[in-house]
Protein backbone atom coordinates (compact mmCIF):
# COMPACT_ATOMS: atom_id res chain seq x y z
CA UNK A 1 0.00 0.00 0.00
CA UNK A 2 2.52 2.57 -0.92
CA UNK A 3 3.15 4.46 -4.10
CA UNK A 4 6.19 6.32 -5.31
CA UNK A 5 7.01 7.58 -8.82
CA UNK A 6 8.71 5.26 -11.30
CA UNK A 7 8.53 4.05 -14.86
CA UNK A 8 7.81 0.38 -14.39
CA UNK A 9 6.10 -1.83 -11.87
CA UNK A 10 4.99 -5.46 -11.78
CA UNK A 11 1.33 -6.10 -12.37
CA UNK A 12 -0.47 -5.68 -9.06
CA UNK A 13 -0.86 -8.96 -7.24
CA UNK A 14 -3.17 -10.17 -4.56
CA UNK A 15 -2.67 -10.10 -0.86
CA UNK A 16 -6.19 -10.87 0.14
CA UNK A 17 -8.67 -13.68 0.29
CA UNK A 18 -11.05 -14.15 -2.61
CA UNK A 19 -13.82 -12.25 -0.86
CA UNK A 20 -11.56 -9.24 -0.27
CA UNK A 21 -9.64 -8.47 -3.48
CA UNK A 22 -7.02 -6.18 -1.94
CA UNK A 23 -3.84 -5.95 -3.98
CA UNK A 24 -0.97 -5.58 -1.49
CA UNK A 25 1.91 -7.03 -3.50
CA UNK A 26 3.20 -7.12 -7.04
CA UNK A 27 4.97 -10.06 -8.61
CA UNK A 28 3.75 -10.35 -12.19
CA UNK A 29 4.89 -9.05 -15.57
CA UNK A 30 5.93 -5.37 -15.48
CA UNK A 31 3.46 -2.79 -16.70
CA UNK A 32 3.63 0.99 -17.17
CA UNK A 33 2.42 3.00 -14.19
CA UNK A 34 3.30 6.38 -12.70
CA UNK A 35 2.77 5.28 -9.12
CA UNK A 36 4.91 2.22 -8.49
CA UNK A 37 8.55 1.22 -8.73
CA UNK A 38 10.72 -1.84 -8.97
CA UNK A 39 13.97 -2.17 -7.03
CA UNK A 40 16.61 0.34 -8.18
CA UNK A 41 20.28 -0.42 -8.53
CA UNK A 42 21.23 1.57 -5.45
CA UNK A 43 20.56 0.19 -1.98
CA UNK A 44 18.29 2.36 0.16
CA UNK A 45 17.54 -0.39 2.64
CA UNK A 46 20.62 -1.65 4.49
CA UNK A 47 24.34 -1.05 4.47
CA UNK A 48 26.85 -3.76 3.59
CA UNK A 49 24.76 -5.85 1.21
CA UNK A 50 26.38 -9.21 0.67
CA UNK A 51 23.63 -11.79 0.95
CA UNK A 52 22.06 -10.84 -2.37
CA UNK A 53 18.53 -11.64 -3.51
CA UNK A 54 16.77 -14.92 -4.01
CA UNK A 55 13.35 -15.89 -5.33
CA UNK A 56 12.49 -18.83 -3.11
CA UNK A 57 9.07 -17.55 -2.10
CA UNK A 58 6.13 -18.15 -4.37
CA UNK A 59 4.76 -15.17 -6.27
CA UNK A 60 1.66 -13.54 -4.87
CA UNK A 61 -1.36 -14.80 -6.84
CA UNK A 62 -2.77 -12.25 -9.33
CA UNK A 63 -6.14 -10.63 -8.79
CA UNK A 64 -8.11 -8.17 -10.86
CA UNK A 65 -7.64 -4.65 -9.46
CA UNK A 66 -10.77 -3.07 -7.97
CA UNK A 67 -12.81 -0.71 -10.13
CA UNK A 68 -12.69 2.07 -7.53
CA UNK A 69 -10.20 3.31 -4.94
CA UNK A 70 -11.13 4.61 -1.51
CA UNK A 71 -9.48 8.02 -0.96
CA UNK A 72 -7.10 8.09 2.03
CA UNK A 73 -8.65 9.65 5.12
CA UNK A 74 -8.17 10.06 8.85
CA UNK A 75 -9.44 7.11 10.90
CA UNK A 76 -10.52 7.74 14.48
CA UNK A 77 -7.91 6.82 17.07
CA UNK A 78 -10.38 5.15 19.42
CA UNK A 79 -11.94 3.07 16.62
CA UNK A 80 -8.57 1.89 15.29
CA UNK A 81 -7.22 1.12 18.77
CA UNK A 82 -10.34 -0.87 19.62
CA UNK A 83 -10.11 -2.86 16.41
CA UNK A 84 -6.42 -3.65 16.92
CA UNK A 85 -6.98 -4.78 20.51
CA UNK A 86 -9.52 -7.32 19.29
CA UNK A 87 -7.59 -8.38 16.19
CA UNK A 88 -6.29 -11.94 15.86
CA UNK A 89 -4.67 -13.91 13.05
CA UNK A 90 -6.64 -16.94 11.90
CA UNK A 91 -5.13 -20.26 12.98
CA UNK A 92 -2.52 -18.66 15.26
CA UNK A 93 -2.40 -18.30 19.04
CA UNK A 94 -1.49 -15.04 20.73
CA UNK A 95 1.79 -15.37 22.62
CA UNK A 96 2.71 -11.94 23.97
CA UNK A 97 -0.06 -11.62 26.57
CA UNK A 98 -0.13 -7.93 25.71
CA UNK A 99 3.27 -7.58 27.39
CA UNK A 100 5.06 -6.01 24.41
CA UNK A 101 6.07 -2.47 25.35
CA UNK A 102 7.14 -1.02 21.99
CA UNK A 103 5.65 -0.96 18.50
CA UNK A 104 8.47 -1.22 15.96
CA UNK A 105 7.93 -0.75 12.23
CA UNK A 106 10.62 -1.72 9.74
CA UNK A 107 10.65 -3.14 6.23
CA UNK A 108 14.22 -4.28 5.54
CA UNK A 109 16.80 -6.02 7.77
CA UNK A 110 19.03 -3.35 9.24
CA UNK A 111 17.01 -0.61 7.58
CA UNK A 112 15.26 2.40 9.10
CA UNK A 113 12.71 1.87 11.85
CA UNK A 114 9.82 3.81 13.31
CA UNK A 115 9.06 3.02 16.94
CA UNK A 116 6.70 4.20 19.67
CA UNK A 117 5.89 2.98 23.15
CA UNK A 118 2.72 0.88 23.17
CA UNK A 119 -0.28 2.92 24.27
CA UNK A 120 -3.41 4.60 22.91
CA UNK A 121 -1.73 5.36 19.56
CA UNK A 122 0.64 2.39 19.25
CA UNK A 123 0.00 -1.35 19.14
CA UNK A 124 2.14 -4.49 19.01
CA UNK A 125 1.20 -8.15 19.26
CA UNK A 126 2.64 -11.60 18.44
CA UNK A 127 1.23 -15.01 17.53
CA UNK A 128 2.49 -18.52 16.78
CA UNK A 129 1.23 -21.84 15.49
CA UNK A 130 2.47 -25.44 15.23
CA UNK A 131 5.19 -26.08 12.68
CA UNK A 132 7.28 -23.06 13.58
CA UNK A 133 4.88 -20.44 12.23
CA UNK A 134 5.20 -17.05 13.89
CA UNK A 135 3.68 -13.64 13.18
CA UNK A 136 3.63 -10.20 14.66
CA UNK A 137 1.88 -6.92 13.94
CA UNK A 138 2.81 -3.39 14.92
CA UNK A 139 0.79 -0.25 14.19
CA UNK A 140 1.07 3.45 14.93
CA UNK A 141 -1.85 5.88 14.66
CA UNK A 142 -0.97 9.43 13.60
CA UNK A 143 -3.14 12.53 14.04
CA UNK A 144 -3.31 13.24 10.31
CA UNK A 145 -2.30 11.97 6.86
CA UNK A 146 0.85 14.10 6.46
CA UNK A 147 2.77 12.82 9.52
CA UNK A 148 1.78 9.25 8.66
CA UNK A 149 3.11 9.67 5.11
CA UNK A 150 6.32 11.25 6.42
CA UNK A 151 6.89 8.33 8.80
CA UNK A 152 6.06 5.78 6.09
CA UNK A 153 8.37 7.19 3.41
CA UNK A 154 11.74 5.84 4.67
CA UNK A 155 10.19 2.41 5.31
CA UNK A 156 8.68 2.23 1.83
CA UNK A 157 11.90 3.43 0.21
CA UNK A 158 13.87 0.81 2.14
CA UNK A 159 11.48 -1.94 1.04
CA UNK A 160 11.84 -0.88 -2.59
CA UNK A 161 15.64 -1.03 -2.49
CA UNK A 162 16.19 -3.60 0.25
CA UNK A 163 19.45 -5.49 0.16
CA UNK A 164 20.56 -8.18 2.54
CA UNK A 165 23.12 -7.50 5.26
CA UNK A 166 26.37 -9.41 5.41
CA UNK A 167 26.39 -12.82 7.11
CA UNK A 168 26.69 -12.49 10.87
CA UNK A 169 26.83 -14.94 13.78
CA UNK A 170 26.46 -17.91 11.45
CA UNK A 171 23.28 -16.55 9.82
CA UNK A 172 23.09 -15.71 6.14
CA UNK A 173 20.29 -13.37 5.06
CA UNK A 174 18.87 -13.03 1.57
CA UNK A 175 16.01 -10.88 0.29
CA UNK A 176 13.65 -11.19 -2.67
CA UNK A 177 10.53 -9.65 -4.19
CA UNK A 178 11.30 -6.16 -2.94
CA UNK A 179 8.33 -3.97 -3.83
CA UNK A 180 6.99 -0.47 -3.34
CA UNK A 181 3.51 -0.06 -4.68
CA UNK A 182 0.06 1.38 -4.09
CA UNK A 183 -2.85 -1.00 -3.47
CA UNK A 184 -6.36 0.42 -3.48
CA UNK A 185 -4.98 3.83 -2.65
CA UNK A 186 -2.80 2.53 0.20
CA UNK A 187 1.03 2.87 -0.03
CA UNK A 188 2.70 -0.51 0.42
CA UNK A 189 6.23 -1.85 0.84
CA UNK A 190 6.99 -5.57 1.04
CA UNK A 191 10.04 -7.83 1.13
CA UNK A 192 10.61 -11.58 1.42
CA UNK A 193 13.48 -12.24 3.84
CA UNK A 194 15.21 -15.61 4.20
CA UNK A 195 17.56 -16.35 7.11
CA UNK A 196 19.70 -19.48 6.96
CA UNK A 197 21.52 -20.77 10.05
CA UNK A 198 23.17 -24.14 10.77
CA UNK A 199 19.90 -25.21 12.43
CA UNK A 200 17.23 -24.08 9.98
CA UNK A 201 16.16 -21.85 7.13
CA UNK A 202 13.34 -19.44 7.98
CA UNK A 203 11.33 -17.27 5.61
CA UNK A 204 9.66 -13.97 6.53
CA UNK A 205 7.05 -12.02 4.63
CA UNK A 206 7.44 -8.40 5.74
CA UNK A 207 4.82 -5.86 4.70
CA UNK A 208 4.35 -2.20 5.65
CA UNK A 209 1.21 -0.35 4.62
CA UNK A 210 -0.14 3.15 5.18
CA UNK A 211 -3.89 3.20 5.69
CA UNK A 212 -4.70 6.90 5.86
CA UNK A 213 -3.28 8.08 9.16
CA UNK A 214 -2.43 4.54 10.33
CA UNK A 215 0.89 2.83 9.62
CA UNK A 216 0.94 -0.97 9.94
CA UNK A 217 3.75 -3.52 9.74
CA UNK A 218 3.13 -7.28 9.60
CA UNK A 219 5.77 -10.00 9.62
CA UNK A 220 4.74 -13.61 8.94
CA UNK A 221 7.45 -16.23 9.48
CA UNK A 222 7.61 -19.91 8.51
CA UNK A 223 10.10 -22.59 7.52
CA UNK A 224 8.02 -22.84 4.32
CA UNK A 225 8.54 -19.87 1.96
CA UNK A 226 5.15 -20.34 0.27
CA UNK A 227 3.32 -20.36 3.60
CA UNK A 228 5.09 -17.18 4.73
CA UNK A 229 4.26 -15.30 1.52
CA UNK A 230 0.68 -16.47 1.03
CA UNK A 231 -0.42 -16.30 4.66
CA UNK A 232 1.43 -13.08 5.34
CA UNK A 233 0.17 -11.19 2.31
CA UNK A 234 -3.41 -12.30 2.94
CA UNK A 235 -3.26 -11.40 6.64
CA UNK A 236 -1.91 -7.92 5.88
CA UNK A 237 -4.55 -7.36 3.21
CA UNK A 238 -7.40 -8.31 5.52
CA UNK A 239 -6.04 -6.15 8.32
CA UNK A 240 -5.57 -3.15 6.04
CA UNK A 241 -9.05 -3.48 4.54
CA UNK A 242 -10.58 -3.66 8.01
CA UNK A 243 -8.78 -0.51 9.14
CA UNK A 244 -9.71 1.23 5.89
CA UNK A 245 -13.41 0.68 6.70
CA UNK A 246 -13.22 2.24 10.16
Amino acid sequence: MARPTATRRPVTAALVAAALPLVLAACGEPAETPSAATSPAGAAGTAGAAGGSTSQAADDPPLTPPSSVVPPRVHGTAAVASYLRGHDLTGLTRTDDEAVTEAVLTSCPGGPTVARDVGPTAYARSWEAPGGVRADVAAIIYPDLAPAAKAAEPLLAAAQACRAPRPARGITTTVANQRRDVAEGMPLGRVDVTRTSPDETRHDYVGVVQVGNVLVRLTYSSVDAKVATEKGSTALALLARDVQRL
